[in-house]
Parts: structure tokens; C-alpha cells; sequence
């Protein structure tokens, strides 16, 4: 036995395909997250992609509504509004919003995405990508603390909820 596995090649995401947020965010580029990410091997497909995108957005403006809600009183219709600081020739918040988004799909295509070996190389690379879906979560969350330190007090990285 080799260990060799054929899966077929998914179908390219269509051109300029997205999805798209509550329009004060911006959308999310399926292409975006597919060339930052590398996750799947290259077998995640455009639909699963997509549902990731979109649970991430929907974790994202949880994490967000409030922030959100003083932001829009201050007088930002929309999230470019909220700062005119640059990077890399691209408005601050808006690649927060992307990162925020981005690792919170990559993380729920991580834990998604595991090997199913009954093997103790398989059982190994599963808890490597345990470790993968957490990294993607703490980073998303640090996203989310930079993000809503704009216009505020800054906020920790670091949070703890007791329960």
C-alpha cells in the first residue's frame, strides 16, 4: 500500500466571487482567503469555502456589534470610515476586518479538515491541526482587539471570561 489518495480536483471558485457582509462591512473575497489560507490541500470547494466565510462574518460581527454601534453614532458610514490610517496603500480597519474574518474561517476549515487515519500518523496530524484551528481562532481574536481599539480605548489581546 502506498498511501496514496486521489481526490479530485475542486471546481475554481467563479470570477470575483465574494460574500458579501451587511454592507457597512466590507465583503470577503473568496480568492483572498483561499491564496492567504492554505488549508485542505486544495480540496476545500468554493461552497464549503463559502459557508466558512460566512460563519466567520457571522463570529466576526458578534464579536463587533458594539464597537460597530459607537462607530455609526460617531458618524462612520462605514468601516473605511472609521480610520484614514494606511497600510500598504489600504485602509487600516478594512484589512482587520479581512484578517478577523479570514482566520475565523481558516479556523473552521481546521477543524474541519482532519485527517481520519486510523493510524498514529493520522491520529498525530489531527492533533496538529487541533493546534492549526486554535492559532487561527487567538489570531482572529487579536484581529478583533486591534479592530476595536480604533476609536477607543485600546483593548487587550488577551481575555478571560469567568464562568
Amino acid at each position: 500500500m502506498t498511501g496514496l489518495i486521489s481526490s479530485p480536483v475542486p471546481a475554481p471558485d467563479p470570477e470575483a466571487a465574494q460574500v458579501v457582509a451587511d454592507g457597512w462591512f466590507p465583503p470577503i473575497a473568496l480568492a483572498d482567503v483561499r491564496d492567504r489560507l492554505r488549508l485542505g490541500e486544495g480540496t476545500v470547494s468554493t461552497a464549503r469555502l463559502t459557508e466558512a466565510i460566512e460563519g466567520g462574518m457571522v463570529h466576526a460581527l458578534r464579536e463587533l456589534a458594539q464597537w460597530r454601534a459607537a462607530r455609526v453614532l460617531d458618524g462612520a458610514g462605514e468601516l473605511a470610515d472609521v480610520t484614514t490610517d494606511q497600510l500598504n496603500g489600504h485602509n487600516y480597519a478594512v484589512l482587520l476586518w479581512q484578517r478577523v474574518v479570514r482566520y475565523f474561517a481558516g479556523a473552521d476549515l481546521a477543524a474541519d479538515y482532519r485527517d481520519v487515519s486510523a493510524t498514529d500518523q493520522g491520529l498525530d496530524r489531527a492533533a496538529e491541526k487541533d493546534l492549526t484551528s486554535d492559532e487561527l481562532r487567538r489570531r482572529a481574536l487579536a484581529a478583533v482587539a486591534d479592530l476595536r481599539s480604533i476609536g477607543g480605548d485600546p483593548v487587550a489581546r488577551n481575555r478571560v471570561e469567568l464562568i
